[in-house]
């Protein structure tokens, strides 16, 4: 395709001066959601505090926000973009640099080739180096491609905040988990102990064959397997814990009990629409978009002429004992007007290259809405029939202990075989454990849907570096460079 360049410059030069204000696309967002009632109360509102009221979790959670590595690192790609922004923003105003010189040179002389001329000429003064004088706003739309990307910055380390208390939270409730499985474990044990003493000893004396002692001392080793493996797994999430608060791999204090915490009865989401607002994620990918599209902008004027301008006040004088003299005051001011002609193609290439950036930004933005559409709904569906699961293993594990009572009185009466016992333990040990990590599940939905929900939103963006004061944010583009 041909480009008329005059043309494209002729269309620009009516609109140069205005950079166009960014408009938000349509997310294309449903009205309610279809695991939830719709309402405007959310559970975002609420602090990661008040989620669970668990003293210890909020210390553990306290801790990752201050050492954790991850965010620490964070925290400075924020202020990495923030320092970027303002060297861009710089370009704005013309630089001022102090400037002293001297400069001496032999030439020969015009008269005689065999005679050589020297001269000195030393100056001091102010001196402006080149300035563009940004007419058509190409530096203002760079500015706010900047700052743009500064705000992501500080969006995309939210988001990870989020994540990191979400991840906190569900590998501290993993270790209650463990620790209730544990004790189910342990007890499990014991029991099949003092079963093994009372099968060994009618073994001794006749009562029962072999096979009985042999499937007791079966059973007693499946739970002792058991705790082994449950104790390996409370180590390693001891220690994937110790990592996510910023501290070495070792054991975490704790004294709550999954079962001292109650799941709440109802989880509002709120609307579809507040997604847009309180996810950092899709607000990052909003600034990226909105950055690409000042990029765009700034592309585009690339095909404009550029005006700039040099300048020097000060002195100048060939002996330094007169530099400062009245009458050595010289100050020099250089205009200058450079249009593109002829680049090969390189500008459109840049605007082309512009472009496709900014439909990879948008794509990247509505994909953004729909996967936090998806895990909101996930979250909504799995918390709904987890509990309903969980009701369901309640009455399953309170059946099987009556079953596993019935069966072992029977079986000391004499009336149950030893085989009816090793079925009912069994099955009861599975369906206690199988209890215990469908309430994990329950709990971990709420956090899944808390974290989906954007939780913890605040309007203000807080730019910290690992737990630190807020840092002060730069002034805004619209404030930014002479217009």
């Amino acid at each position: 395709m041909i480009r008329s360049a005059p043309a494209v410059a002729l269309t620009l030069l009516l609109s140069a001066c205005s950079t166009p204000q960014f408009q938000r696309p349509d997310p294309g967002l449903p009205q309610a959601w279809r695991s939830s009632p719709a309402g405007t109360e959310s559970l975002a509102d609420r602090p990661w505090g008040e989620l669970f009221r668990m003293p210890e979790l909020q210390a553990l959670i306290n801790a990752a926000l201050r050492d954790n590595r991850d965010l620490r690192i964070a925290a400075a790609r924020v202020e990495l973009f923030r320092a970027q922004y303002g060297i861009q923003r710089s370009t704005l105003y013309p630089n001022v640099f102090g400037d002293a010189a001297f400069d001496r040179s032999r030439q020969p002389s015009a008269a005689s080739t065999t005679e050589n001329r020297s001269t000195e000429i030393q100056s001091f003064g102010l001196a402006m180096p080149v300035w563009e004088i940004d007419l058509w706003g190409r530096l203002r739309s760079l500015n706010e491609a900047a700052y743009r990307s500064f705000i992501a910055s500080e969006e995309n380390r939210r988001a990870l905040e989020t994540s990191l208390i979400a991840q906190v939270t569900l590998t501290y409730l993993d270790l209650l988990v463990t620790d209730s499985q544990l004790d189910i474990a342990n007890r499990t044990a014991a029991t099949r102990r003092d079963s093994l003493r009372l099968v060994k000893l009618r073994f001794d004396n006749g009562v029962v064959s072999a096979v009985d002692l042999h499937q007791a001392e079966s059973l007693l080793a499946g739970a002792e397997n058991t705790i082994s493996d449950l104790e390996r797994r409370r180590v390693q999430a001891e220690n994937a814990l110790s990592i996510l608060i910023g501290r070495n791999p070792g054991p975490i204090a704790r004294q709550s009990k999954l079962s001292d915490y109650a799941l709440p009865p109802v989880l509002p989401a709120g609307l579809p629409s507040q997604l847009i607002e309180r996810r950092s994620d899709v607000r990052a990918a909003e600034q990226g978009l909105a950055a690409s599209a000042a990029n765009v902008n700034a592309a585009r004027k690339a095909y404009l002429p550029t005006v700039s301008l040099t300048a020097f006040l000060g002195f100048i004088s060939p002996e330094g004992s007169t530099l400062f003299d009245g009458n050595r005051r010289a100050y020099s001011l250089n205009p200058a007007l450079t249009l593109p002609i002829f680049t090969a193609g390189a500008i459109g290439a840049g605007v082309d290259a512009a472009k496709a950036q900014q439909a990879i930004a948008l794509e990247q933005y509505r994909q953004a809405i729909q996967n936090a559409l998806r895990e909101v709904e996930d979250a909504l569906v799995a918390y709904q029939r987890l509990r309903e699961q969980r009701d369901s293993q309640q009455r399953i594990a309170d059946a099987d202990a009556k079953r596993l009572r019935l069966v072992t009185s029977r079986y000391r009466g004499g009336v149950s075989s030893y085989f009816e016992v090793l079925d009912a333990e069994r099955q009861s040990f599975s369906s206690e454990l199988a209890l215990v990590q469908t309430t994990r599940d329950a709990y971990a939905s709420v956090v899944q849907l808390y974290r989906a929900l954007g939780g913890g939103w605040s309007p203000e963006i807080q730019v910290s570096a690992g737990g630190a004061a807020p840092v002060q944010m730069p002034p805004s583009p619209s404030a930014a460079g002479p217009r």
